[in-house]
C-alpha cells in the first residue's frame, strides 16, 4: 500500500477531477491524503481519504487567483504579481503544519496542481518523493502555450516588485534544503509527469506531448454533490444553463437566457450557484426552473444542450454525455476551451459583449439543430471514453511510486 497525497487549488473545477482518482486509488488498498481548504472535507471525505485542512481566505483567494480580465490572453503583470505574492503567503502559513503531518509518515507520490501555492513541491523536493502535476485544463510546452513568453533579463530589465518576491522565494526554498534556483523550481513545478484531465485530442498541440503527460480524460462523471433531480415528463429538448462557481454574478446574463427561452418549447434548468437574486431574473416562465445547484451529471444525461462559461471540465463532462455546448467565456483560458470547442465543431461561442437574448436563441436553434455538430460530438466522446479516465490516472501515479527492495 502507497501513501498518496493531494494538493489541489481549492477550487471546484480543479478539485472534482481529483475525486474519481482518489476514489480509485483508494479502491486499490492505497492510503490517500488530501491538503486542502476547509470547505472541501464533505467532497474529500466521500471518496475514503484523509482530510488535512488548513484555514483560507476565500474573498481573497477569489479576488486573487481568480482572473477579472474577460479577455482571450493573460496581460495584466499586477494579477500575476498579486497572485505570487497570495500564494508565497499561503506557502509560508502552511508549510510547517504540513511538515509536522507528514513527517511521520510521508507520502510515497505527491499529486501537486501547478497553479496551487507550493507546500507540496517544497516537501516533495525536501523528501526526494516524486511529484506528478494534476491539472484539469491545458498543459504547455514548447509548440503551445496559453501565457506569453517570458521576456529575457537581457531584453527587459526586472520589474523590482517581481525581483524582490523572487528573492523571497529563494529564501524560503533555502530555508527548506531545496537546494535549485527559482528558475529550476518553477519547471520542475510545470514539467515532467502530469495528469491532464482532457483528452489528448482537445489538448492544443496534444501530439506534441511525450507519454509521462497522461491525457485521462475528465474524471468527473461519478461525482455529485447536490442531491436529486428528476427530468420533465414533456418530452421536450432541455437546455442546462451555468456558469460555474467564480463567474456567475451575471444577472444580466441569466435575464437574457430567461428571455431567449421564454416562447421556444423547451425545459429549461438555470443553475446559477448562488451568484444571483433569483427576485433580478423576472418573471420566469414556468418551463424555466432557476436552482442555485443542481447534480450536473444527472440533468447532463438527459440534456439537448448546455450553455456555459467555458469551464474545460465543464464542457468535456457534457461532451462526455453526448451534450453539446454553447461556451460564454469570461477570461483567457476560457476563451481558449471556447474557442477549442469551435474548432473542434462540438458547439459553438458567444462574447459576453454580444450577449442579448436573439442572439442566444438563434445560436441554441442552429447549434442543436446540426447533425454536424452531433457527429462531432460523438467522436469527442469516443476520445474522452478512451481516455482511460480514473482507472488510468490511478495507473500513472501508481507507475511513480518506488517498490521496497526485498528484505527491507
Amino acid at each position: 500500500m502507497a501513501h498518496i497525497a493531494f494538493f489541489i487549488l481549492p477550487a471546484a473545477g480543479h478539485v472534482n477531477p481529483t475525486l474519481s482518482v482518489a476514489r480509485e486509488l483508494v479502491a486499490r488498498g492505497h492510503r490517500v491524503s488530501y491538503a486542502l481548504s476547509e470547505n472541501y472535507a464533505e467532497r474529500v471525505l466521500a471518496t475514503g481519504a484523509e482530510f488535512v485542512p488548513y484555514p483560507m481566505d476565500q474573498d481573497r483567494f477569489l479576488a486573487t487567483m481568480v482572473p477579472q480580465q474577460d479577455s482571450a490572453a493573460y496581460t495584466d503583470q499586477q494579477e500575476f504579481v498579486n497572485m505570487m505574492k497570495w500564494m508565497l503567503e499561503l506557502t509560508r502559513q502552511t508549510l510547517p503544519g504540513f511538515e509536522a503531518h507528514f513527517e511521520d509518515a510521508r507520502p510515497d507520490v505527491f499529486v501537486c496542481d501547478p497553479s496551487s501555492f507550493w507546500s507540496g513541491h517544497i516537501l516533495a523536493a525536501k523528501w526526494g518523493v516524486p511529484v506528478i502535476r494534476s491539472t484539469p485544463t491545458y498543459v504547455a510546452n514548447e509548440h503551445w502555450s496559453l501565457h506569453p513568453p517570458v521576456d529575457t533579463a537581457e531584453e527587459q530589465q526586472e520589474d523590482p516588485e517581481t525581483g524582490e518576491l523572487f528573492g523571497v522565494i529563494a529564501e524560503l526554498l533555502a530555508e527548506h534544503g531545496v537546494d535549485k534556483s527559482i528558475g529550476a523550481f518553477a519547471d520542475e513545478v510545470h514539467s515532467g509527469p502530469a495528469l491532464v484531465y482532457l483528452p489528448r485530442a482537445f489538448q492544443y498541440a496534444g501530439d506534441t506531448f511525450g507519454e509521462e503527460v497522461g491525457f485521462v480524460g475528465p474524471c468527473t462523471s461519478a461525482n455529485s454533490f447536490h442531491g436529486a433531480w428528476e427530468a420533465p415528463a414533456t418530452g421536450r429538448p432541455l437546455a442546462l444553463i451555468s456558469l460555474g462557481t467564480l463567474y456567475n454574478k451575471q444577472p444580466a446574463f441569466f435575464r437574457a437566457c430567461v428571455e431567449a427561452f421564454a416562447d421556444l418549447a423547451w425545459d429549461v434548468v438555470i443553475a446559477h450557484a448562488g451568484g444571483v437574486d433569483p427576485a433580478e431574473l423576472g418573471e420566469v416562465p414556468e418551463h424555466v426552473r432557476v436552482h442555485d445547484f443542481v447534480p450536473q451529471g444527472e440533468v447532463l444525461r438527459h440534456a439537448t444542450l448546455m450553455i456555459n462559461h467555458g469551464g474545460t471540465s465543464t464542457v468535456l463532462q457534457a461532451v462526455s454525455e453526448g451534450v453539446p455546448v454553447i461556451c460564454v467565456p469570461q477570461m483567457a483560458e476560457l476563451h481558449a476551451t471556447a474557442t477549442r470547442v469551435e474548432q473542434l465543431g462540438v458547439g459553438a461561442k458567444i462574447l459576453r459583449k454580444d450577449i442579448s437574448p436573439e442572439l442566444i436563441r438563434e445560436t441554441v436553434l442552429a447549434v442543436a439543430g446540426d447533425g454536424k455538430v452531433r457527429d462531432a460530438v460523438a467522436r469527442l466522446r469516443h476520445e474522452i471514453e478512451s481516455a482511460g479516465g480514473p482507472a488510468a490516472a490511478a495507473d500513472a501515479i501508481e507507475r511513480l511510486v518506488v517498490p521496497v527492495p526485498a528484505g527491507a
